[in-house]
């Protein structure tokens, strides 16, 4: 045998063993479908074109915190921050088409600055993220400085604290990528997250050209259960706080297409307002780049992978919320001074 036929059999070897090894690779690779994940993908090529200014992924971190941990027995455990957690997250991929939602219960400061940092990650410029947190919250007196509590904080010890300066930069990193990001925090003294100016349009300037006008517009709100004071817990053994109650109820008895951010505060403000001793604000988080948009809510059906925006049909609230006739009641009109004729309401403070 000469060198030459020892050089073909080598080759011929190399060539079979490097053909053996890409088979395998291919039939071992796993394939996904884009189409493949609970909720809704507005940018994939079948999206209703309707409203084709309504794009990009609809994302949410949803933080609810009850079982606090403070030995010094500051910061009590909640009864209601967790449901109010879960049942907007719901509500939000079962009605609204959020496609990433992810729901953090009873997180300590490390795991929500961990998951505002895996969120930024995530990202595109066309989405609409919305965070929310309910949980307690704190103000110093002296600095005027305000924090949310992650379940470890520990008395006054303001460096087991989330600083709200902290939640600023992680919301301006998420607001750069991206062109619609919503704050909703629930929480005692939360008003210090934002700047005053509301905005919205009065009801004769709802419609599409409205909508189609302030989501070509970068938006960086936030919503908060009160300014700098107290708020309450538990709503008239709802499960919910007010707040997080008339939000919810909001949504979830909304008939029309798209709702904006703006129309959902001046509800639930003079709702909260109405019935118990907090007012929620509404603003902007300001230096983050606010052009004067609005985060939508846009109702949706998916029907063969195609999305099309829809105006819902009534449906009645779930079963530990009042009856939609009684919300509608409570919503339209303050609660009876004589406490004989009305459901007494003793609140229990997030502070």
């Amino acid at each position: 045998m000469n060198i030459n036929t020892v050089f073909i059999k080598l080759f011929l070897s190399v060539l079979i063993v490097t053909g053996c090894y890409m088979i395998t690779s291919c039939a071992n690779q796993t394939v996904t479908d884009p189409q493949d994940k609970r909720g809704l993908n507005w940018s994939g090529p079948n999206k209703n074109t309707k409203e084709p200014y309504i794009s990009g992924d609809y994302r949410a971190l949803i933080i609810g915190n009850n079982q606090y941990q403070d030995k010094n027995g500051v910061w009590r455990e909640l009864n209601t921050a967790v449901s109010d957690a879960q049942s907007l997250a719901s509500l939000l991929k079962s009605d609204y088409g959020f496609s990433d939602v992810t729901v953090v219960t009873n997180a300590n400061r490390k795991k929500i600055l961990g998951e505002f940092e895996l969120l930024s990650k995530r990202v595109n410029p066309n989405d609409n993220i919305l965070i929310y947190y309910a949980g307690h919250g704190h103000l110093e007196d002296n600095s005027r400085r305000g924090y949310w509590i992650p379940v470890d904080g520990q008395g006054y010890d303001s460096t087991t604290f989330i600083r709200n300066s902290t939640i600023r930069d992680e919301i301006n990193i998420i607001a750069e990528k991206t062109k619609h990001t919503l704050l909703i925090s629930d929480s005692c003294f939360s008003g210090a997250l934002l700047r005053g100016g509301n905005r919205g349009p009065n009801q004769f300037q709802l419609n599409a050209g409205y909508y189609k006008k302030v989501a070509s517009k970068k938006s960086v709100q936030v919503f908060t259960a009160g300014g700098n004071e107290f708020v309450d817990d538990n709503y008239r053994d709802s499960g919910h706080s007010p707040f997080t109650y008339f939000l919810i109820n909001e949504l979830k008895n909304n008939t029309n297409k798209m709702l904006s951010l703006s129309e959902i505060a001046t509800n639930v403000i003079k709702a909260v307002a109405n019935n118990v001793d907090q007012t929620p604000a509404a603003g902007v988080l300001q230096g983050a780049g606010d052009e004067l948009g609005e985060f939508i809510f846009a109702r949706v059906s998916i029907k063969d992978n195609v999305v099309e925006v829809i105006a819902a049909r009534n449906v009645p609230m779930k079963k530990h919320f009042d009856s939609t006739e009684e919300s509608e009641k409570i919503m339209e009109t303050p609660v009876q001074s004589d406490q004989s004729q009305a459901r007494p309401h003793m609140p229990f403070l997030r502070f």
